[in-house]
């Protein structure tokens, strides 16, 4: 039975691979149990709607009432998930609840510093951070963190709660702004207003995140504005997030806003190429997962603003490295599972990007592949392999060979120049911005 099912189902995919993971405990008519040798295996079927496919094919070979129950095996044990696909069409829609998605467990306790990577665009938040921790209530008090979403806020926050609690022995309130509006909404229909304050106000740290979301909530906002001013007025330390400036928060009353302002604020920004690189090496190695150089070069030179993403995308890779049992992950399957999520650009003329830059930078194009080092002709080479190892699918190896057969270090290092200097240089910013326009527009490009 199972494999027929095996078979139907092999007929309608591409990949024979994907299947590898299961394989058959138990076969009656009346109840088929699939076995799936991994966690992670079973969450990406049930995410790409193979359990449903599955569930499909049965209906069709055996019979509409034949159950289908997935055992998952972790850690040497088989454990039975609580998930029954039950074939009767006339079943309720709380019978099918249990078909519902394996969620992530969010264990906010592998938010340490020792697990955070930290570069030149988080490095001054990470020290503070940790300052603050080792010393709550002394320095930087309120300490407010901004930033894009998914760049390591919350990291940071609970890394100062787990410090806190594990070497100061202090009580830590944490939530976010909404956990905060939800409670703070039950306290005022179960009349417990003071229960609630003081739940909050005997603790030692208050930490909030993403507190932009209390814009516009002026009821929670007038509450938060008594619970702050409790901690601070005992010098007890204060530590908020958000993804926006204080002064570009909406509908925030002014007096939060000042107090907001009171302390220290820091801007955590996306990371360069060599921390990307870091942070991938770091979460493959917590997820246990071999990547050799050029996979993760691929994973940090396509991946740039959103750490949660490269983390989505090796979580990704640990999916496919279960099921196949490679011994280590390579770049071109890392481009074959990851397609879609780096969306990496076809091959694209190297020659017309060097041809683009030098008209821009009103040199000649053998300028840039010759071996001058004149600041002009140093800035644009950089610009040009930059933007090189954007636009095509050269290996920085190949980039360098163009470029008057420079090393793979050098285009490394000329590429991590030219990310700095996006940062802190809003005319170099532009400039790039408008080659890569025109390049984008070239009929001749990719």
């Amino acid at each position: 039975m199972f494999k027929t099912i095996l078979d139907e189902l092999k007929k309608a995919e591409k990949e024979d691979l994907i299947f590898y993971p299961l394989y058959p405990v138990k076969e009656t008519r009346e109840e088929i149990i699939i076995g799936c040798k991994s966690q992670f295996a079973y969450e990406f079927l049930n995410k790409n709607k193979y359990i449903d496919k599955i569930e499909k094919i049965a209906r069709e070979l055996f019979d509409k009432n034949t159950k289908v129950n997935f055992i998952v095996k972790q850690e040497e044990e088989e454990e039975k998930i609580q998930l029954k696909i039950d074939f009767d069409e006339n079943k309720s829609e709380e019978t099918k609840v249990n078909k519902t998605e394996v969620r992530e467990n969010d264990n906010c306790e592998n938010y340490t510093f020792d697990n955070f990577v930290y570069g030149p665009s988080n490095i001054t938040v990470y020290n503070a951070a940790k300052t603050i921790a080792k010393n709550p209530g002394t320095d930087y008090n309120p300490f407010f963190i901004y930033g894009d979403s998914g760049l390591g806020k919350t990291h940071i926050i609970h890394a100062i709660e787990n410090y806190i609690k594990d070497n100061k022995k202090k009580k830590v309130y944490y939530s976010t702004a909404n956990q905060l509006m939800g409670d703070y909404i039950k306290s005022l229909e179960n009349k417990s207003v003071y229960e609630f304050r003081e739940n909050i106000t005997k603790n030692d740290v208050l930490l909030i995140d993403d507190i932009q979301f209390l814009s516009g909530k002026e009821g929670t906002q007038n509450e938060f504005f008594y619970i702050f001013n409790t901690f601070y007025n005992k010098n007890k330390q204060i530590v908020i997030t958000s993804d926006k400036y204080i002064s570009e928060i909406k509908d925030i009353d002014d007096r939060l806003r000042t107090r907001f302002s009171m302390g220290v604020s820091l801007n955590i920004i996306p990371p360069e190429y060599e921390t990307r690189v870091a942070i991938v090496k770091k979460k493959a190695e917590i997820y246990n997962i071999k990547i050799d150089d050029d996979a993760v070069d691929l994973i940090a030179s396509n991946i740039k603003n959103n750490v949660r993403e490269i983390e989505g995308a090796l979580k990704t890779l640990k999916i496919s490295f279960d099921f196949i049992g490679e011994e280590k992950i390579d770049r071109k399957f890392a481009e074959n599972i990851l397609k879609d999520a780096i969306k990496t650009k076809k091959s694209s003329d190297i020659d017309d990007i060097i041809k683009i830059v030098a008209l821009n930078m009103g040199i000649k194009p053998s300028d840039i592949t010759s071996k001058k080092r004149t600041k002009g002709i140093s800035t644009s080479r950089q610009i040009a392999m930059y933007i090189s190892k954007k636009y095509t699918s050269k290996t920085y190896k190949e980039i360098g060979e163009k470029f008057g057969g420079r090393d793979h270090s050098t285009v490394i290092s000329s590429i991590s120049n030219i990310e700095k200097l996006m940062l802190n240089d809003s005319n170099i910013k532009k400039l790039i911005e408008k080659i890569e326009r025109e390049i984008e527009s070239s009929k001749d490009g990719f």
